[in-house]
This record gives structure tokens, sequence and C-alpha cells, in this order.
């Protein structure tokens, strides 16, 4: 089961190890509910975002100038190559908002488990992998199967149909072509520092489309926030720009401590808190049948494997290499938003 899994896990762990989980349990439960708290407070997603990247590009400028952490300097030639994934980037960081904006969080967490559906046979057409075994079938299966229960008990969907899923579906494109083709674009991008060079690349290269995007979608004229809600409302907005912050640090620093295994069935855990979290704070959730289809997404997933790569065929790169996808949250969990380069032969879950 999950929590025999989990329990199985954790027990080989070291103090250093349970401490970077920690750190990256609490970021990665919070991130996706302060953000959807935060929203329904200004009704602002872009520029919600556009100053998050700014409050993580300035704690990174901040951090250099201190000697606390480096990053690597900005390069035409790198920046050329980041030109595509950013695009897809703030595609889906945009979508991401709307979506809160308009769904409930279960459903944007019950889209996302169905990315490995897609991925897995976009890596066997193009990235050179292995059609998923039989345990990965049967498991992309279960969430098939959770979605199409969430979806057809969800009143979204009775009232207007699949035009209810606009800004989800356009979520999901861009976390698949972030998956696949975005990371071999930008495999191609060697970062001495990959934690913090690979942030800074991402943030700085998408705050000028995101503010594009705030201006163009009049952004700064809703600004508006009825005064009740001012105090509340800015306390939510500081918590979503330091988790956007530590998310890009402990994701990265957890998977660095502990086996693929291990932070996929992690990122799983942290998808329950986050409906936990969001079910205590408000009524804005999902029905009790819409739950059940839920949790039977985030259990199948926890089955899935990602398929090796064919005989003759090399991964795009490995975590253990200066060269890693350039992502704000590393996070290849079936129902997390980017992913990192895995070694060829990890188990993700």
């Amino acid at each position: 089961t999950l929590s025999a899994g989990l329990r199985r896990t954790m027990e080989g762990l070291t103090r250093e190890s349970l401490l970077s989980v920690g750190a990256y349990m609490a970021c990665s439960s919070m991130a996706l509910v302060s953000n959807k708290v935060t929203i329904s407070h200004f009704h602002t997603p872009a520029s919600i975002f556009l100053l998050q990247i700014l409050v993580t590009i300035g704690f990174i400028k901040v951090g250099q100038a201190l000697s606390w952490l480096e990053a690597d300097r900005l390069s035409w030639s790198n920046v050329k190559v980041f030109i595509p994934y950013i695009c897809s980037f703030v595609i889906s960081l945009y979508s991401n908002g709307r979506a809160l904006a308009n769904a409930n969080v279960e459903t944007i967490i019950v889209f996302r488990a169905c990315s490995p559906v897609c991925v897995s046979v976009l890596d066997w057409m193009f990235l050179g992998r292995e059609l998923p075994n039989v345990r990965s079938v049967c498991a992309l299966l279960g969430v098939l199967g959770g979605a199409v229960g969430y979806v057809l008990c969800d009143s979204q969907f009775a009232m207007n149909g699949i035009t209810a899923y606009f800004w989800v579906m356009t979520n999901l494109a861009g976390i698949v072509f972030e998956m696949t083709y975005g990371k071999r674009l930008i495999s191609l991008v060697t970062f001495n520092s990959p934690v913090w060079g690979a942030t800074l690349y991402t943030n700085t290269l998408a705050a000028l489309p995101m503010l594009s995007v705030a201006v163009s979608s009049l952004e700064f004229k809703r600004f508006t926030p009825g005064e009740a809600h001012d105090v509340t409302g800015l306390l939510w907005l500081a918590v979503s720009c330091v988790i956007g912050v530590g998310i890009s640090w402990s994701g990265w620093n957890c998977r660095s401590k502990i086996s693929a295994t291990t932070y996929t069935l992690v990122g799983v855990i942290c998808k329950f808190v986050s409906v936990i979290l969001n079910m205590l704070l408000w009524d804005k959730h999902a029905t009790p049948v819409g739950m059940l289809m839920l949790s039977v997404c985030l259990v199948a997933s926890s089955l899935y494997q990602q398929a090796p790569m064919r005989s003759g065929e090399h991964e795009v790169s490995t975590s253990k290499s200066p060269k890693v996808a350039a992502n704000s949250a590393p996070e290849y969990e079936l129902v997390g938003l980017t992913a990192p380069d895995v070694d060829e032969d990890d188990d993700l879950g």
C-alpha cells in the first residue's frame, strides 16, 4: 500500500535526508493551495506569478552578493536554447493560475496526474524510451479511470461540458512539453550551479513574457481587492512568494538525497496533504465521490515506473551531471509541475 511503501522508504533515511524531505513536503504541499487562495483574493494570476518570479530573482541575487549561493551568469548562447522552453514555462504557469481561478485544487491535481499517459508515449516516439511495462500500464489505466470518474461527477463538467477544462488542459499540454521536448532542448545547456543557475535562468527569462501577459490581459486595472481582504490577501501573497523560492531549493536538495522512488512517493503524499489543507481552509473542493476518484488517481500514480531507455539509446542527461533541466521545481512525479533529469534506471515510483 501507499502508506506501507512510505514507511519502508523512510526507515533507511538519515536525519539530514528526513529534514530535506520535510522541507520539500512543506513547500510542495502548500504551493497549489497558497496560489489558489492568493488568486482568489486578487484575481490577477499573471501579476502574482510575476511578483513571485521577481522575488526569486531578488533572492538569488542577494544570495550571490552575500556569497550564500552560486548561480551561472546569463549567456546569449544558452538564452537562445531556452527560448522555446520559456514560452512553454510561461504558458504553463499562466494557465495554471487561470485554472486555479476557475477550478478547485482537486481538478488540477487530477489532470496533472494524467501527464505520464502522454509523456510515456512521447518518450517512446521521440526520446528513445521503451513503452511502459505491465505494472506501469495498469497504473496509467488506474489514473485514467480515476480521472474519468472524477470528470463525470464534476458539477463544472455537467454545466459547461469539456470547455470547463480549457485552462486545465492548456496547463497539461505545457507540462507534457516541459517533460519531453523541453527537457531535450535545455539538456544542451551546461550549468556549474545546477540548482540556482537553472532557477535564475528560468525566472529571469520568464519575467518579461509574464509582464507582457499581465499587461495584455489588463490585470493591473483589476488589481482592486476589497478592503476587508487586503491584509489576509497580502499575507497569502507573501507566503506564496516564500514558497516559490523554497521549492526551487528544497526540491532539488531533496531529490539529491533520496532515491527517485522515494522522491516520487513523497510527491504523491504531498498532493494528499494539499487536498487536506484545501478542505480545511474552505468549502471550495470536490464532492466525496470526486475525492474518491482523486485518491484512485494518486494511489495508481504511486505504482508507475518510468520505462528504461531502448538498447543503444542514451538518456538526455542525468541528475549527477552539470547538464540538468532548468526547472523552477524538479518534480517528475505523476502530479508534479516539471521534471528533472533522472538516471536511466531510476524507478519513478
